[in-house]
């Protein structure tokens, strides 16, 4: 594990129940806008379909998905995330299968997942390795689906902290990721760009990046 991971997973990863709280407790309007970009990127699927959702956070998405029909399961770095996301769904009346472990090395077989989400993490990275090194895992057991977030340098927030890094040599804690790098990182890996969509239509920081496998690599 690299040094950039190391310290994301002491420092981000929500580790304790009060961190976890915190980002299950945010705006009602906030929720309802990222929900509504998931809906927005997702293609269709058939019930029971097996989905990952990678990470799980406070299990926002992984209830969505369950609440779809879908199959789901969920991995989260830190063990309070996963023991919330698990008794969240367990009280809205779901079994899912939730895991703590690594990321960057999951326990699931090659392409053991229609759907693979990655939503709200690739922006924890400064290493443009680590994130290669983060879409190279949900790519491996992606059968056919992958979206990933990120949050674009081509918008208000990006052009802020770019000029702000510029002027006082402080950079932010979220790092902004080029389209063109992901398509770059997951295109030698079999997947292709279907469709970028952000929260809101004019300069936006947060999309979704929805890529389909189109060979059998």
């Amino acid at each position: 594990m690299s040094d950039d991971v190391a310290v994301i997973s002491r420092d981000r990863v929500k580790m304790d129940e009060q961190a976890v709280l915190k980002y299950a407790n945010r705006k009602p309007g906030k929720h309802a806008a990222e929900m509504a970009l998931v809906e927005r990127s997702m293609p269709e699927l058939p019930a029971g379909a097996c989905v990952l959702d990678a990470p799980c956070g406070a299990g926002r998405l992984s209830l969505w998905m369950a609440q779809q029909g879908w199959q789901v399961s969920a991995i989260d770095m830190g063990a309070a995330a996963v023991d919330f996301t698990r008794q969240l769904l367990i009280d809205n009346g779901f079994s899912v299968e939730v895991k703590e472990g690594d990321i960057f090395s999951m326990p699931w077989e090659r392409r053991a997942f229609k759907l693979v989400v990655c939503f709200r993490l690739i922006h924890h990275f400064s290493d443009a390795r680590v994130r290669e090194k983060l879409l190279r895992e949900l790519a491996r057991v992606s059968d056919q689906h992958l979206l990933i977030s990120y949050l674009s340098p081509w918008s208000y927030t990006g052009v802020k902290r770019w000029l702000k890094y510029r002027l006082t040599g402080h950079s932010s804690r979220q790092n902004h990721t080029t389209l063109r790098e992901l398509k770059s990182m997951l295109e030698p890996l079999g997947f292709i760009l279907a469709k970028d969509v952000a929260q809101r239509r004019l300069f936006h920081a947060l999309h979704m990046a929805y890529f389909v496998r189109v060979n059998n690599r």
